[in-house]
């Protein structure tokens, strides 16, 4: 059977899985929905839709695994940003920074994480708090702690941090037809980006800051 399918196909087994991802990542930021369907995956790919099934066991399998992918560096470096020689306020910048670059190369993240945590199956959400929102949480728990320590950041809610921070980091692109109809806005470029990241640092930290005259 495997042969069968991979040679309908006309590739292998890792270059089809990857079209397939790399057809659903495109179609997904290119509306602005996760509604995508299994059809328009194949057709974009190229890739006879039956192999999703084969690959990942279903769509909501292929897109844990988009999200596994788009995801995983970002991860990766988070724990490295712990271990780094800097202040806490230069790891949240870091830190917030990298949410928001994720978000802007990839903006269909966030809205994939909700609906893959709300499958009727019930087999995503525990994996996605497991792997992305729990060591994302605990993150930022020990920069507030370590900034609370030192003296520089006052006492901070994790939980309140925690929503405010992915909110306002994904917010921007998931808004993108208001900023259209609201602000003339018909793109979001690398320059309002850096504008974003910038305004979006300096009030949160100066908000947390034990001495709120500090930057």
């Amino acid at each position: 059977m495997k042969v069968q399918i991979e040679a309908e196909g006309g590739s292998s087994t890792a270059e089809s899985r990857e079209r397939l991802l790399e057809a659903a990542g495109q179609l997904m930021a290119e509306r602005g929905t996760t509604d995508i369907s299994l059809s328009e995956i194949a057709a974009r790919s190229g890739v006879n839709s039956a192999l999703v099934k084969y690959y990942f066991g279903n769509k909501a399998g292929m897109l844990m695994a988009l999200l596994r992918r788009r995801l995983g560096q970002g991860m990766a470096d988070l724990q490295q940003l712990l271990k780094m020689d800097t202040s806490p306020q230069d790891k949240l910048r870091i830190h917030i920074s990298g949410m928001v670059n994720t978000y802007y190369q990839y903006p269909y993240v966030n809205r994939l994480m909700h609906e893959l945590a709300n499958e009727p199956s019930g087999d995503y959400g525990k994996q996605i708090a497991e792997e992305i929102s729990l060591p994302v949480a605990k993150a930022q728990r020990a920069i507030l702690e370590e900034g609370r320590a030192k003296g520089i950041f006052r006492e901070v809610d994790p939980l309140v941090f925690y929503f405010m921070i992915v909110g306002a980091c994904d917010q921007l692109f998931h808004s993108r037809h208001q900023a259209r109809h609201v602000f003339g806005l018909e793109e979001i470029n690398d320059d309002l980006k850096r504008r974003y990241v910038s305004e979006l640092c300096n009030n949160l930290i100066r908000g947390i800051s034990a001495d709120p005259r500090a930057n």
